[in-house]
């Protein structure tokens, strides 16, 4: 059974791809990168408050910070009009 609270390697690959090319959020390295987005979508798919975000995912405060910032430059808005992330059925 897949764990779809995690990005597998191949759509990280496709999401790290896009980030790379958009010169409008901060990348980092590929691992707190990957860290980041599984959290930011840990956050999304429960509907969860950010302070309930778990420590192996990072910081709550830094990652709220670093996501409100990609919102602000509509880094989000572009990866999901390239990669339909929002619009998978996620069971």
């Amino acid at each position: 059974m897949v764990n779809r609270t995690e990005l597998t390697d191949e759509e990280w690959q496709v999401i790290y791809s896009l980030l790379l090319l958009n010169r409008r959020g901060y990348v980092g390295s590929e691992e707190k990168s990957r860290r980041f987005l599984n959290a930011v979508l840990w956050i999304l798919r429960g509907g969860t408050q950010w302070r309930l975000l778990p420590a192996s995912l990072g910081h709550w405060d830094s990652v709220f910070k670093r996501f409100s910032r990609g919102c602000e430059r509509s880094v989000w808005g572009c990866l999901v009009t390239v990669t339909g992330l929002c619009t998978k059925n996620v069971t």
